[in-house]
């Protein structure tokens, strides 16, 4: 029975045995299991820390994550993977580690740092304060901590608390680099150079190797203008530590400022290798390729430096100057104003004191007109001293903005000076000056700027215009020639040296000035223009359109083309032709200048003085300020019969015109011409105050006291100039337009052969003319005319007064001949036309009435063309269609005694006798001659008048 117990009790426990060695062994295999899986998790994070050695920072982030992966509580790891992380720049997620290996149990000593760079990458100076204290830590620690604490109090704005945690950290531990490094960095932010420089000579008597340490000694370098020094000590941090980002981006920066561009690419390459997300290494890039003429690769760098910037949280990068200020230049440069307008403000919220801020965000603003805030951002640079010519360029620009040009030109002077006369200001004064009338100041500003730079295009092109203007053909001719042998290669500068030569009458030279040009860049659009004026002012017309239709061609809806074209059609007496093409520019470029003004004179070719009226006040409302734009409203008032409104118009022109003499004497010929004597006086006294002893406003003043009908003060002033010598020429010639207006045309005819011979001229010589008839020596008037005509063929001028002077004489071969030659340059000259239809008629050629059809056609409302067609149609037998149009003369024209005689002999031989005495008694009752004198005296007897 026992036995059997003991079978039994042995069976009865064999399942509890088996379930008990099942239990075990699967215990044991879980240990074994745990210790396999810790044994891997070991072995990641040992490669992981071999590969973060290497820098393989993405391999270590692998490695470490499958650490983790195998063993969650494996610290080491999560330390190890938050700061591989951080190295790669995902500081969120790095954040996100070391709070984990927090709760794991890490000591803060270890987790300090790294922790505390997370949180300042994206601005979390808050949690900082917040999480990381020093209490409680050992001495270094404490040290790191307080440094960090600094930034992050500094972050903050709290400068105070910020000072203090550097002292606090400096007596924690006296031998940590951490709180002088912190020291030097708010000391260069606020820019507090002395104290920068002393913390970092105490940093460096610690560790005179550390790369950093050499780094900043680099920057302050740098900073002091010692370039060679600065160039040493970043050599000297890359040899310690061939990884160091700063050092690397702080080399090639400053090379790149050298123009070494080339040689900063390198340093550039190996940083961007070693972090993929740094703008600083994008934005240098797209310098050095910007200095290569690479401008798509260097706009591709830019935009990087926005999708970087962008891409990180607002709230971080508003806490970062650097990001603020790299992220605006990137944004302003790529078009995204208004993104740079945005970090630029933030960047001035955080650095107030910081002038480069202040001038980016200034321009922003000017550009968009908001004049008020760029005063608010320069005021207080203004009024701290710290108004370097950046500040006074910017300033400048406001000015002028405001149309405050003077004020321009001072804030330029004052950069001018504190550069030493850096030409590219002083060139910006000289605009500024011409812009508030100071001609000759801003004259003298270009060329002193053009000296110091003989570069300068701009500057080049203003002066030889400047020059030009004032009929100093040397000065523009030594301008344009410094400027081609300073640019031999540049097309633009021979073309300005063409344009010079042209206008200085020396067409060879101006020809192969254009076609050196050419020869550098063919499609050179000016060049290729000036050839066709070119081929137009020698008389080869058929040249110069075909060079124009070959430009068509190429660029059939270019407003310059189509508006030269229709100036050498207009040149050409071809109105009709150059119509369309104005009217096309006009319809695709509202209120454009140089289209306009061709316009207006193609309407006043074709007669349309209403026309051009309508033009020329569309052109005022689109240009009011433009003071060419308003001389030919006025000067269209005056061909339209508008006295009192061409009058009006050139006062507003002499009030834009400010204290230039030059101007003002330009306005003062245009008021006598409109017959505002008292207006042309007072422009001349206006340029005599700016300017006493100003030659061409005195000569102004005798002509407007002239045409005032003020003879005697005339006198004195014209005796007072002849007398000093000064008006040589001049002084003749108004002695001359003294005895005409006192109707001694002996007299007048002496002075003016006097002036003449003095000082040739075109205009000289129509007055010798004029004054000859009048004295009854037209025969001499007219041999004046032949010779001066030989020397000055192209004088359409003297032609037209030439062939006046014939047909006056009775020389009717001589005048057909002369009028056919003007019209063969004038085609559509509707006065010549009209003059040798009348020509022809005296002539009894069958030609007259075809030619003075023409003229009407011409100019359809002219009074004179229509009499001389009316005339012709009546005495052809036409009487009907002679009275209509003669009719039409006399009401355009009711003052001519010719029109009025011409309807009066029609009328009566139309049976109308009590309307031609009406008529005839009209022309009798005005004095003094006129041609048809003898025959009207005929026709009153036959009347009774």
């Amino acid at each position: 029975m026992p036995d059997l117990g003991r079978r039994s009790s042995v069976r009865a426990c064999k399942p509890i045995l088996a379930g008990f060695v099942l239990g075990a062994i699967l215990s044991l295999q879980g240990v074994h299991a745990a210790r396999s899986d810790s044994v891997q998790a070991a072995r990641y994070h040992e490669d992981a820390l071999a590969r973060l050695a290497r820098n393989d920072v993405p391999g270590a982030i692998i490695q470490a994550r499958n650490a983790v992966q195998q063993d969650k509580s494996l610290l080491a790891a999560h330390l190890l993977l938050g700061k591989a992380l951080l190295r790669d720049g995902q500081a969120a997620a790095a954040e996100a580690e070391f709070e984990l290996a927090l709760n794991l149990g890490a000591s803060m000593t270890e987790l300090a740092q790294p922790y505390g760079t997370a949180l300042m990458m994206f601005g979390n100076s808050e949690k900082l304060l917040a999480r990381i204290k020093p209490d409680g830590l050992g001495a270094s620690a404490r040290a790191e901590v307080l440094a960090m604490r600094a930034a992050a109090h500094a972050d903050q704005g709290n400068m105070k608390a910020a000072w203090l945690a550097i002292d606090e950290g400096k007596v924690a531990d006296p031998r940590s680099l951490a709180p002088l490094r912190a020291e030097i960095d708010l000391a260069l932010r606020t820019r507090d150079t002395p104290r920068a420089r002393k913390a970092l000579d105490a940093a460096v008597a610690m560790a005179p190797r550390d790369a950093q340490l050499l780094h900043l000694q680099g920057v302050l370098n740098q900073g002091a203008g010692k370039v060679a020094a600065a160039l040493d000590f970043f050599a000297q941090a890359l040899k310690v530590d061939p990884r160091l980002l700063d050092a690397m981006v702080a080399r090639a920066s400053l090379l790149i400022d050298l123009q070494r561009p080339d040689e900063a690419m390198p340093d550039l390459e190996r940083a961007a290798a070693l972090s993929l997300r740094e703008p600083r290494v994008a934005y240098l890039k797209s310098l050095v390729f910007a200095a290569r003429g690479d401008a798509r690769s260097s706009r591709a760098q830019l935009e990087e430096v926005t999708r970087l910037v962008d891409a990180l949280p607002e709230t971080f990068i508003a806490r970062q100057p650097p990001l603020l200020m790299l992220g605006a230049l990137a944004s302003q440069a790529t078009g995204r104003l208004e993104r740079a307008r945005a970090l630029l403000e933030l960047y001035v919220l955080r650095m107030p004191d910081d002038p480069a801020g202040r001038k980016l965000l200034a321009g922003i603003y000017l550009s968009a007109g908001e004049t008020a805030r760029v005063a608010d951002l320069l005021d207080p640079l203004l009024r701290s001293g710290d108004a370097d010519p950046q500040v006074l360029t910017t300033l400048a620009a406001l000015r002028m903005q405001q149309r405050r040009y003077r004020d321009a030109a001072e804030a330029l002077e004052r950069a001018a000076r504190l550069t030493g006369g850096d030409p590219g200001i002083t060139a910006q004064m000289g605009f500024a000056r011409l812009a508030g009338l100071q001609g000759d100041l801003g004259l003298a500003a270009l060329r002193t700027a053009f000296d110091k730079e003989p570069g300068q295009f701009k500057v080049a092109a203003a002066l030889a215009t400047l020059y030009l203007r004032r009929n100093d053909v040397p000065n523009a001719t030594a301008v344009a020639e410094a400027l081609v042998r300073r640019l031999p290669a540049d097309a633009a500068a021979h073309n300005l040296l063409g344009a010079v030569k042209a206008a200085a009458q020396r067409p060879a030279e101006a020809r192969s000035a254009y076609l050196k040009a050419l020869a550098l860049q063919p499609g050179l659009m000016p060049a290729r223009l000036n050839l066709a004026r070119l081929d137009e002012a020698e008389g080869r017309l058929a040249e110069a359109r075909q060079r124009l239709a070959t430009l068509l061609k190429e660029a059939p809806d270019n407003g310059q083309v189509l508006t030269e074209m229709a100036r050498l059609e207009n040149h050409a007496g071809r109105p009709a032709v150059a119509l369309p093409l104005l009217e096309k520019v006009q319809a695709r470029m509202p209120g454009d200048v140089a289209s306009g003004l061709e316009l207006l004179e193609a309407h006043r070719r074709l007669g349309q003085p209403g026309a051009a009226l309508a033009l020329a006040k569309e052109l005022v409302r689109v240009r009011p300020d433009d003071p060419v734009v308003l001389e030919s409203l006025g000067r269209a008032h005056m061909a339209a019969g508008e006295g009192v409104q061409a009058r009006a118009a050139f006062a507003s022109l002499a009030r834009m015109a400010g204290p230039d003499p030059g101007n003002l004497v330009a306005i003062g010929q245009l008021q006598l011409s409109a017959g505002a004597a008292n207006d042309a006086g007072a422009s001349a006294e206006k340029a005599l105050a700016a300017k006493p002893g100003y030659l061409p406003a005195q000569v102004l003043q005798v002509e407007a006291e002239i045409l005032a009908g003020n003879l005697p003060r005339a006198e004195v002033l014209q005796r007072q100039l002849a007398a000093r010598g000064a008006g040589g020429a001049d002084a003749l010639r108004l002695a001359g337009d003294l005895a005409m207006a006192r109707q001694l045309a002996g007299e007048a005819a002496r002075h003016y052969q006097a002036a003449f011979d003095k000082a040739p001229s075109t205009a000289l010589a129509l007055r010798c003319f004029n004054a000859a008839f009048q004295a009854g020596e037209g025969a001499r008037g007219v041999a004046l005319l032949e010779a001066w005509l030989r020397r000055q063929p192209e004088a359409l001028a003297v032609q037209a007064a030439l062939a006046e002077g014939y047909l006056r004489l009775g020389r009717l071969g001589p005048a057909r001949n002369a009028y056919e030659a003007l019209l063969a340059r004038e085609p559509q000259n509707a006065t010549a036309t009209n003059n040798l239809a009348q020509v022809l008629m005296r002539l009894n050629d069958p030609g007259a009435l075809a030619m003075a059809e023409k003229a009407a056609r011409l100019a359809p409302t002219d009074a004179n063309a229509l009499d001389t067609l009316g005339w012709l149609q009546a005495r052809s037998g036409a009487l009907a269609l002679g009275l209509k149009t003669l009719r039409e003369a006399r009401l355009r024209a009711p003052d001519s005694r010719e029109v009025r005689y011409h309807l009066a002999w029609v009328l009566h031989r139309s049976g109308k006798r009590d309307e031609a005495r009406d008529e005839l008694a009209a022309v009798f009752r005005s004095q003094g001659d006129f041609e048809s004198q003898a025959e009207a005296q005929t026709l009153r007897r036959e009347l009774g008048v």
